[in-house]
């Protein structure tokens, strides 16, 4: 299958279309915009002019990085997508991170395994504590 992977922000309607289509929550379309507007970088993957895939990059982009929203059309999954994201926002991480700097990530269930591919460990380990989040 053919697509092609752009850095580029995707417009409100493609990324809550896309959120829809992986069954996670979607937003009104103007809070969907100003969301995407304060995104320091994302990576979009698209078959023809139709989104499939995404990630972005959030955070201060030298000291703290949180990598977020990746995900790819069900239709679309096992076919690469996904590492091609990764492997773009990781070399965006890599590129911008100061020493001491740290990438984080909140991964849905039973999907720590392809984000371990990337240097991702799981919490809790011997320093770190579970990953938490508070949903509003």
């Amino acid at each position: 299958m053919e697509f092609t992977i752009e850095d580029r922000i995707p417009t409100a309607a493609q990324w809550m279309s896309l959120r829809k289509s992986v069954g996670w929550a979607t937003f009104p379309l103007e809070a969907a915009a100003r969301s995407l507007e304060l995104t320091p970088y994302c990576v979009c993957a698209f078959k023809d002019d139709e989104l499939i895939g995404m990630g972005r990059v959030l955070g201060d982009c030298v000291i703290t990085f949180y990598v977020g929203n990746v995900m790819v059309r069900p239709e679309y999954q096992g076919e690469g997508i996904g590492v091609k994201i990764m492997e773009r926002i990781m070399a965006y991480v890599e590129k911008h991170a100061i020493p001491g700097a740290i990438a984080s990530l909140l991964s849905i269930k039973d999907t720590e395994d392809f984000y371990e591919q990337f240097g991702f460990g799981r919490r809790p380990d011997e320093s770190h504590g579970s990953g938490m989040s508070r949903r509003f």
